[in-house]
């Protein structure tokens, strides 16, 4: 049972005979060497006539995760040794192997040995020889082809050795990848390491809710084990002075805090019809709060008296054969049924309509004792841009009392109470109350996208704004009553930011947290328990507390499991100085093996519409995903993003990418000049949706770009203004006040189709066929021209996916497609497009 040198030696010649590419892997993780038990004989055949084998055990995967392995080596030969079965016994020995490949590469995994062997990619059967043995070490035993597409794998080895084997079990594996792809990256596997990428990007834990109870003694945690197709929520009650876990579950998902109370309540369903439930957060105890509850969602009355339900009252049905249109908005599903509010009397049961009309109404916020509430009316008016008017109301249920707060204002967002006072504190645009907390000259219209906090005095009507002077754009308040204070998260730029307004003195602090982004936070209404969640531009996400000096305290480290073991080049910012003196905010990741002697191709990627990128490590189009395919990938907020003043989101109005493109062109040229380990004459660049545009437009007013790429993106903005959902309402900011007729130059001489014959990079469009924001006729129609223009361009076409791709099968193609035609067009690697989609003889 022993190899003999003369074998090695053939073995040796003919090995590096075959490619000079080929791979040996050297080093892997042993899970022991186990004995086989033959089954009881009770039939010689099984049900497909086949008669037992030992080698058909090798095709019984084995699962290898989870199992604690021993690290072992190859010889210098590159064989492995495995252990010989004691006399007369079988044996099967398990190893893995990582593989990982940081773009795309295709070759062939060769298995050398005299045994039994099976591979397997996790617990699919790659491959396996069973009772076919290899004569001679220069012959594969087993030999399979083998995909990598930008990721890291394990790959399992099974060895069956028998009593009656004449060699040992030993093996050698070896890749050799086709011509002119690159081999594995055996050193990071090796060392243990791994890259980030769209299997990182998808799997794992994210953070995704913080609720913390009215006294601030527990906190609820909500959280995902992201993987898709079979991602799952938990929820973890935590002790909310230690961050201590007292409990975790699957079985709280949308529950909420009882007002003034530390007990969980959520709606439950069984046959007899919907039920509120109360629920001890540690012992998970429930109890039936309220028996067959009527409606929707609901919100429960501070005082615990009333639970207001919303019911959706269904509209005029639209004729099956011939449908007249009511309104611009009335070809969109559900533009003809409302939103009515209902009140449940907890001690009668009496069930009644708060308001009774043909509008939508929402309950905004209640009184601290539950006595009065903020009530939202919503009307349309086709005449006065931006279209969409709030009026809003308190109302007193006891007395059946309604005073106006205010009427028919423009791009309101949420309206609350401030306790103790006369006032309401409203969220709205620059534009809001006749432009009383504008700051832009001359008469510029600010952008309806930028949120400002207002204080309405409900008896004078008299407005005060309060965030005229401060740059970041409000994203939500919530109010805590010990504090008597509202805490706003805001977009500060690329940064999502933590404030305080003082009530009393209308001062706006901010606090001190530990992530550039923070994602979500919670507070105490009666505590002073503080929780909130975020991550940064290198790290994932991570759980901390706030106590009352404002030190942050680390609970959960979300970010150091994740990322044990990976390798990126942490992000550096740039930013660039427009020659009219703005700066233009941005970051870039450099590749994680980067060589400054070497010349690198770059990504660059930019939204250009109205919201700003934000500087987290984990994004959909993720810059250090791109850094660990050899790409230097920078990002950038040009002018016309919201957090960093009125003046720079306002250049978004009636612009349509001038000052936008501007920027990205300016700020790329400025970013290659001052890092010479650049390839200027390989750059891509990438967007979607109003970024998809902007990808568009780039192209009509530069060569600068070897390669693009637009996901969903606007070819002409008239027929988006006509054919999209969201065009009439979204052209209210970015087309403020010009219509086609009355401004026919800003929607055709801005419109990448009107000027198709400019474009002359690559170009990749993609689309959801059930986009019911940007139509697939935008693609479709800039596709055609560049055909006719006989330019290069690819359309692909995401079935049955909206606006975003979700769907994970077609959301992990739809990224392979991305990142395989910049490795085509900037990196000379066609083959992996060619590997997603094959030329036919139809391809014109």
């Amino acid at each position: 049972m022993k190899r003999t040198t003369t074998s090695l030696a053939l073995l040796a010649l003919c090995l590096a005979g075959s490619t000079a590419q080929a791979q040996t892997l050297t080093k892997a993780t042993s899970y022991g060497t186990h004995a086989v038990s033959r089954p009881v004989m009770i039939d010689s055949v099984d049900v497909h006539n086949q008669k037992f084998s030992l080698g058909s055990l090798l095709k019984t995967s084995y699962k290898t995760e989870g199992l604690k392995g021993t690290s072992v080596a190859a010889a210098s030969n590159g064989f492995f040794a495995v252990a010989e079965p004691a006399s007369g016994a079988s044996t099967f020995s398990s190893y893995s192997f990582p593989l990982i490949s940081q773009g795309f590469t295709k070759g062939t995994l060769k298995l050398y040995g005299r045994a039994r062997y099976a591979l397997y990619d996790g617990e699919t059967l790659l491959g396996s020889n069973e009772d076919k043995l290899a004569e001679s070490d220069t012959v594969p035993a087993v030999s399979v082809p083998l995909t990598l597409i930008a990721t890291n794998k394990n790959l399992v080895v099974k060895v069956l050795s028998t009593a009656e084997d004449k060699a040992r079990g030993d093996f050698k594996l070896v890749f050799e990848p086709e011509e002119g792809l690159p081999q594995l990256d055996l050193k990071a596997a090796n060392e243990g390491v791994r890259y980030i990428n769209w299997n990182y990007l998808t799997h794992g834990k994210r953070l995704y809710y913080t609720h913390v109870s009215p006294s601030g003694k527990y906190v609820l945690v909500t959280y995902t084990e992201r993987a898709p197709k079979k991602g799952v929520s938990y929820q973890e009650i935590r002790e909310g002075a230690t961050g201590k876990v007292l409990r975790t579950t699957q079985s709280l998902y949308g529950a909420e805090w009882m007002p003034d109370e530390d007990v969980l309540v959520m709606k439950t369903s069984n046959r007899a019809g919907d039920q509120l439930v109360k629920i001890d957060p540690v012992s998970g105890r429930s109890t039936v709060w309220i028996d067959k509850i009527p409606g929707e969602s609901f919100m429960i009355s501070p005082d615990k008296r009333s639970i207001y339900i919303y019911e959706e009252v269904k509209g005029p049905e639209k004729d099956k054969l011939l449908i007249r249109r009511l309104s611009p908005d009335d070809r969109q599903p559900g533009a003809r049924d409302r939103q009515a509010l209902y009140r449940y009397d907890i001690a009668t049961g009496v069930y009644e309509p708060v308001l009774y009309g043909h509008r939508s109404v929402s309950l905004l916020d209640f009184s601290a004792d539950g006595s009065q509430l903020l009530l939202g009316l919503y009307t349309k008016d086709w005449q006065h841009s931006p279209f969409d008017q709030t009026t809003v109301l308190r109302y007193t249920p006891a007395t059946g009392r309604i005073d106006t707060v205010f009427t028919k204002q423009f791009e309101i967002g949420s309206v609350s109470f401030i306790p103790g006072t006369e006032d309401v504190l409203a969220m709205g645009s620059p534009n809001s109350f006749g432009g009383v907390g504008n700051t832009l000259p001359n008469g510029r219209v600010g952008n309806g996208y930028e949120h400002e906090l207002f204080r309405v005095n409900i008896p004078t009507g008299r407005v005060t704004p309060l965030t005229r002077d401060f740059d970041p754009s409000v994203d939500h308040v919530q109010y805590h009553a010990k504090g008597k204070a509202f805490y706003i998260l805001a977009d500060n730029g690329s940064r999502q930011s933590l404030y305080r307004l003082d009530v009393k003195t209308n001062k706006i602090t901010q606090i001190d947290t530990k992530e550039d982004v923070v994602r979500g936070f919670g507070v105490a209404s009666h505590g002073n328990t503080f929780y909130y969640f975020g991550q940064s531009l290198n790290n994932a996400d991570r759980l901390y507390s706030l106590d009352a000096s404002g030190k942050s305290k680390l609970i959960w480290d979300i970010s150091a499991e994740k990322l044990r073991g990976v390798k990126f080049t942490p992000a550096k910012d740039f930013v660039y100085r427009t020659p009219d003196g703005v700066d233009i905010d941005g970051w870039y990741y450099l590749p994680p093996n980067f060589d400054p002697s070497k010349k690198y191709p770059m990504i660059v990627y930019y939204y250009g519409g109205t919201i700003p990128l934000s500087r987290e490590l984990e994004t959909t189009y993720d810059l250090a995903m791109f850094a660990a395919q050899g790409y230097v990938a920078y990002s950038l907020n040009p002018r016309g993003t919201v957090g960093y003043g009125q003046s720079f989101a306002a250049d978004h109005l009636n612009a349509w990418g001038t000052k936008t493109s501007d920027d990205i062109i300016g700020a790329v040229k400025a970013f290659v000049a001052a890092h010479p380990f650049v390839d200027a004459k390989k750059i891509g660049c990438a967007g979607a949706s109003y970024g998809g545009f902007m990808t568009q437009y780039l192209q009509t007013r530069t060569d600068l770009f070897a390669a693009a790429a637009s996901h969903a993106g606007i070819s002409s903005i008239s027929s988006y203004w006509a054919g999209g959902y969201w065009g009439m309402s979204y052209s209210t900011v970015a087309s403020e006040g010009s219509y086609p007729w009355n401004n026919p130059d800003l929607y055709t001489k801005h419109s990448p189709l009107f000027n198709a014959d400019k474009i002359h990079t690559p170009l990749l469009l993609l689309h959801g066929t059930s986009d019911v924001n940007v139509p697939p006729s935008e693609s479709t129609a800039m596709y055609n021209a560049l055909k006719i223009l006989g330019r290069t361009v690819e359309l692909i076409e995401v079935t049955g996916e909206d606006h975003h791709i979700l769907e994970p099968e077609r959301q992990d193609r739809w990224m392979q497609t991305i990142q395989a035609w910049f490795a085509k067009h900037l990196q000379g690697n066609s083959q992996w497009w060619d590997h997603l989609y094959p030329k036919t003889p139809l391809d014109l």
